[in-house]
């Protein structure tokens, strides 16, 4: 799979569960819980490259992308919803393949 493709489907399924379309993509941003679960995913589908996130999230820079996913692990091991969201997300990925 290439990697644009894996961005989209990233991206993609992200918006199918939070309800938005692909033009308010920036509303996951403002959801910290999503923007954690976002980073996450990207992180397990190898999509941490900055140049790239760089067109889908403008503001996005390497400190957040790191600060971004140090949390989102923290908040995996600590909170049980949203690890049952990110369960539930990545298996919807994983069914996408």
């Amino acid at each position: 799979m290439e990697l644009s493709d894996r961005y989209d489907k990233v991206i993609n399924i992200m918006c199918e569960y939070k309800k938005i379309s692909r033009n308010d993509l920036f509303k996951i941003l403002k959801d910290r819980n999503c923007k954690y679960i976002l980073f996450l995913l990207l992180k397990k589908y190898n999509c941490t490259d900055l140049n790239t996130l760089n067109i889908y999230f403008p503001e996005c820079t390497q400190n957040t992308l790191t600060y971004g996913i140090k949390k989102a692990k923290e908040k995996l091991l600590i909170n049980r919803c949203f690890r049952e969201q990110y369960f539930e997300l990545e298996d919807i990925i994983d069914k996408y393949k």
